[in-house]
Formats: structure tokens, C-alpha cells, sequence
């Protein structure tokens, strides 16, 4: 399944705590349960948002995943997370659930 993962920096949050995290995460990553175990990852960063927004696309077979994710930026982000599925817009158009 694909999730889109949504996160706007919390108001305080300053950059170099927000590079420490993310540096935290990618060394927790490697020795987590969760490594290797989604077969798509990519970040965005909304250009010029203030606070700083990031949203990431993933897709993993385990909805843990998702939540490690998650609960490892809680700290220095607000953060949701939602499955996904892709539809063209004629699709949508007409009528796709």
C-alpha cells in the first residue's frame, strides 16, 4: 500500500533541531525492525513554507512501518499519515470510487 506521510515543523522547532532529528532518524533507520521493509520512499519539502512542511511517499506491505515513521518525528513535527491509491482524473471524472 502507498501512504502519504505529512509533517509541518512545530512552532519553536528550529532548524538545527529539525537536521538533528532527521540525522537521529536515518542512524535509528538503519537498525530499526522497520529497515528495508518498504519498497518505495521519497521526501518532499514544500518550497519556502514557514514553518518548514515536508511530505513523504511510501509504500510498504506493513502499516508498521508508517507508524515508526511517524512516531519517530512526533517530537520536532505535527504528522499525519494516510493510505493512498492513484486515480486518473478521467477516472475520477467518472466516477471512481
Amino acid at each position: 500500500m502507498v501512504f502519504v506521510v505529512i509533517g509541518a515543523a512545530k512552532p519553536g522547532a528550529t532548524l538545527e533541531q529539525i537536521r538533528a532529528n532527521r540525522q537521529a532518524y536515518v542512524e535509528w533507520e538503519r537498525r530499526s525492525p522497520y529497515a528495508g521493509k518498504y519498497q518505495t520512499l521519497a521526501r518532499y519539502e514544500v518550497v519556502g513554507a514557514s514553518p518548514k512542511k515536508t511530505f513523504w511517499l511510501m509504500q510498504t506491505d506493513d502499516p508498521a512501518v508508517i507508524h515508526g515513521l511517524v512516531e519517530f518525528f512526533a517530537d520536532e513535527w505535527n504528522i499525519q499519515a494516510y493510505p493512498v491509491v492513484q486515480r486518473g482524473i478521467t477516472e475520477a471524472a467518472e466516477g471512481g470510487k
